[in-house]
Parts: C-alpha cells; sequence; structure tokens
C-alpha cells in the first residue's frame, strides 16, 4: 500500500512538472511571439519614414521654400531617431505615447512640405519625394497589418497569462500581462 502511494504521488509529481514545464514553455513561445509582431511593427512604422532624411535634405537646399516648414519638419522629426529601439517602448506607457505624439507631429508636417515640394514640377518628380508620398500613404496598410499580427499575438499571450496552468507559470516566471498600447493609439487616431 505504502509502495502504491509513493508510486502515485511519484506519478503526479512528475505529471504536474510536466504540465508545468509544458506552460512555462508555451508562455515563452507566446511571448516571443508579441515581441516578433512588436518588431515587426515598429520596422513597418520606421519604414514609413525612411526617406524623411533625404527629403528633408533636399528641402534644405530649396530656398524658395518656406523656411518655417523646414524648421518644422526637422524639428518635429528629428525626435524619430530617439525610438529606433522598439524594445524599449513595449513596457514603457509614457515612452510609447511620446512616441505617438512625435510620430503623429512628424506625419502632418511631412503632408506639408511634401505639398509644398510639389508645387515644384522639378521637386515633384524627386524619386525620394515621390517614395515618402507613397510610404505615408499605402504604406500605412503595411503598418496596419502588422499593427493587427502584433494585436493577436498580444490577445493569446494575455489570455495565457491568466489560464491556469500557464497562471501559475507566470506567476513563478515572472510573466504579467502586457498593456495593449497599440489599441489606445488606434481610439487616439
Amino acid at each position: 500500500m505504502t509502495k502504491t502511494l509513493i508510486i502515485l504521488a511519484l506519478v503526479f509529481s512528475v505529471g504536474v512538472a510536466g504540465w508545468g514545464s509544458w506552460a512555462a514553455a508555451d508562455l515563452r513561445q507566446q511571448d516571443q511571439a508579441v515581441l516578433a509582431g512588436w518588431a515587426e511593427l515598429h520596422a513597418a512604422e520606421q519604414t514609413q519614414f525612411a526617406e524623411v532624411p533625404a527629403v528633408l535634405a533636399l528641402a534644405d537646399r530649396e530656398p524658395a521654400l518656406d523656411a518655417n516648414l523646414r524648421a518644422g519638419a526637422h524639428s518635429r522629426c528629428s525626435p524619430l531617431a530617439q525610438f529606433e529601439g522598439a524594445e524599449a517602448l513595449i513596457d514603457d506607457a509614457q515612452g510609447f505615447d511620446r512616441y505617438k505624439q512625435v510620430r503623429a507631429e512628424c506625419t502632418g508636417t511631412l503632408f506639408r512640405l511634401l505639398a509644398a515640394l510639389r508645387g515644384d514640377a522639378q521637386l515633384s518628380s524627386d524619386g525620394h519625394v515621390q517614395a515618402l508620398g507613397l510610404s505615408l500613404t499605402h504604406g500605412q496598410a503595411t503598418v496596419d497589418v502588422a499593427r493587427a499580427r502584433y494585436r493577436q499575438a498580444l490577445v493569446v499571450y494575455n489570455q495565457r497569462v491568466h489560464q491556469m496552468p500557464h497562471r501559475l507559470a507566470a506567476a513563478v516566471l515572472g510573466y504579467r500581462e502586457r498593456p495593449d498600447f497599440v489599441r489606445y493609439a488606434d481610439a487616439a487616431l
């Protein structure tokens, strides 16, 4: 009888350990999916602004262009460089809010700058000007797809953090629910 109880306890312990190990591995996999989705989203957003330095340099070479518009584009778009590393933003609500604000201000200024540049036939035909215009309008579809993939991965991860046995593994390993800043960013747009 004692041997049977010991064997049952051992089998139960191995089963619980296996279950916990599976939950921990699944949480790591879901967390990696969230991080990969976040990196994809940030890369898509960065790609949208890839032509900004070239367009700003082109605008600087045009003395007829409104100096305030040029200066505004520089001052509103230059801060984007501080957000090149996406990793820090995923868990920083204030940093993400600042990024949204800078991105929105830069985008608005860029549309005004592009309108002014397109007033000149030669500048309008410049490849950088055309590429920036396309990336700000049509490139948004790529950002939206990446945003949807990120949010899907985040929903799955957050659900797992609250389900058993994942909840126990999350508590032991330090996983916690991640806020959905992107949802709030969508609502503000």
